[in-house]
């Protein structure tokens, strides 16, 4: 009798398991159809209103022919993402077309009413000051995503010089991660002396190091009136020094090689000395490379490892003195790491085989 129930219940947990493996598959099939259908009437909606829509954009005429098409919510959210993929194929700002189609009231609206991710980000390409308010206030949300979106959507409104002070101000006290807020403050496509406006009134830390590394790989750090006023930095905090190390080395101004020799020389937190051993790599070898050979033999592994791989960078004078100190150095640590650079390093295998030849 116990056998017997033993039996049948393992038969009915395999009908179970039968069952409900069927049930997985149909709604797996279910979704696949779905998914499917969405993505024919989805396209079939695109082939409908793209024609209009693009004659709309490169005529105003066409609005009422296209108001007309767009009888529905859905075929309004077609219409919206065809536009946004005109804008940033052709690089054009269509905030008005938004406007005058009340798409961006739509969205608006929406939103007001329920968070979503998607109308969220549908608004941040309009381009549109109409959205500024809604973008303000969702850039404080705590969701780095919803935040990062808003704050996106923000920095490529055309406004006035207050407004996007105040996003800006905003974007750097945000939770968003300080790499990604530089990519934010460029898309504010600020010129160098805002930048420098900017930061001189700055006082965190955070703030310095954000605007010193949005303006350090603009053409203009090569200018010596505006490098010179980031010197200044060089006496802060390590973060912020850090920053001033790199944009100084980018402006490859030469004058600028002593005093990050003198930091070097003088500094005993090892993440500025390898700040000073990678903005080495921007000078002409003969002014940089007696200190990098100097670095080469620092204590701290991180610091020999980027003056080796500055040396690198040099091309072929960067690569005799490499060889020199991989067959020459006393020292085994450093003949070791430079035997290393020579042996992996596609750079350096490809130039060792151009000078053969």
């Amino acid at each position: 009798m116990f056998s017997n129930n033993i039996q049948s219940f393992i038969i009915l947990t395999i009908y179970v398991l039968i069952i409900a493996n069927v049930l997985l598959l149909f709604a797996i099939y279910y979704e696949i159809i779905k998914d499917t259908l969405k993505r024919k009437h989805y396209a079939k909606a695109s082939l409908l209103l793209k024609p209009e829509i693009i004659g709309y954009l490169e005529n105003e005429g066409q609005k009422a022919a296209v108001e007309k098409l767009l009888t529905s919510h859905y075929l309004k959210m077609v219409a919206i993402d065809i536009m946004i993929d005109y804008a940033e194929t052709h690089h054009v700002n269509l905030s008005e077309k938004f406007e005058t189609l009340n798409f961006v009231n739509l969205l608006i609206k929406k939103l007001e009413k329920e968070t979503d991710i998607v109308y969220l980000r549908k608004l941040a390409f309009m381009r549109s000051e109409q959205a500024y308010d809604i973008l303000m206030n969702f850039s404080q949300l705590a969701d780095v995503d919803i935040s990062y979106i808003s704050f996106f959507g923000l920095s490529r409104i055309e406004t006035q010089r207050d407004k996007k002070e105040a996003a800006i101000s905003q974007l750097i006290r945000s939770n968003i991660l300080r790499d990604r807020s530089i990519e934010i403050l460029r898309q504010f496509d600020l010129g160098f002396e805002e930048l420098l406006s900017l930061l001189e009134k700055e006082e965190s830390v955070k703030g310095k190091v954000i605007y010193i590394k949005a303006m350090m790989n603009k053409d203009d750090i090569k200018r010596e009136e505006y490098s010179d006023l980031l010197k200044k930095f060089l006496d802060q905090h390590r973060e912020v020094k850090i920053a001033a190390i790199q944009a100084l080395s980018n402006s490859q101004n030469e004058k600028y090689v002593s005093e990050l020799t003198k930091i070097y020389d003088n500094d005993d937190n090892w993440q500025v000395r390898v700040a000073v051993a990678k903005g080495l790599s921007n000078f002409k070898f003969a002014c940089v490379k007696d200190v990098l050979l100097k670095m080469t033999t620092d204590s701290e592994w991180w610091v020999r490892y980027n003056a080796i791989k500055s040396i690198v960078a040099m091309g072929e004078d960067g690569l005799f003195s490499l060889i020199d100190l991989s067959l020459n150095s006393n020292d085994k640590r450093i003949s070791d790491l430079a035997y290393y650079f020579l042996n992996a390093n596609q750079d350096v295998y490809n130039t060792v085989k151009n000078i053969e030849v």
